[in-house]
């Protein structure tokens, strides 16, 4: 079995990502793992034209900023999914350069949603994530990794 992140994300810092020090700003690393985490949605069936009938909403989110990027500067993410039940789901993502320095982190946790109410995922959902989850269980835990967002999810590799 293949056990492999995620690259769900990539792209290039623009001018107006940029802060006043010429570094890209604070919330443009928050802004590409929320894009992240939409294209994982989207994979595991979410509808973003009908959201409200079902999809993931961050409860809470932990960055961590480990170096700084440049306009210009090609970067990609990579998500592993750490921990899922039938209603939750614990992310990371990782950002890195075109060098594969490792630039950020994201931790979050998101809850399914249907109609403003947490509520289980739909079976397929489920599946999917379990074949993911099931496909990433072999890699290695990040430092750091959960501090924040320990969770007692029913599969979860932080256990």
């Amino acid at each position: 079995m293949i056990q492999a992140t995620l690259k769900l994300w990539e792209g290039s810092v623009l001018p107006e990502w940029l802060d006043y020090n010429g570094h890209m700003t604070e919330h443009r690393y928050l802004h590409i793992f929320s894009d992240s985490s939409d294209a994982l949605y989207a994979e595991l069936g979410v509808d973003f034209e009908r959201a409200a009938e079902g999809a993931y909403y961050t409860l809470e989110t932990h960055l961590r900023h480990l170096a700084e990027t440049h306009v210009g500067a090609q970067l990609r993410t990579e998500t592993e999914i750490l921990g899922y039940d039938d209603k939750r789901l614990h992310l990371f993502h990782r950002l890195f350069d075109a060098e594969g320095k490792l630039l950020a982190t994201a931790e979050h946790l998101a809850l399914h949603v249907a109609h403003s109410k947490g509520c289980t995922a739909s079976e397929d959902m489920l599946t999917k994530l379990a074949l993911i989850f099931t496909n990433q269980s072999g890699l290695p835990i990040a430092e750091r990794l959960g501090s924040v967002l320990r969770q007692p999810l029913r599969n979860t590799r932080l256990q």
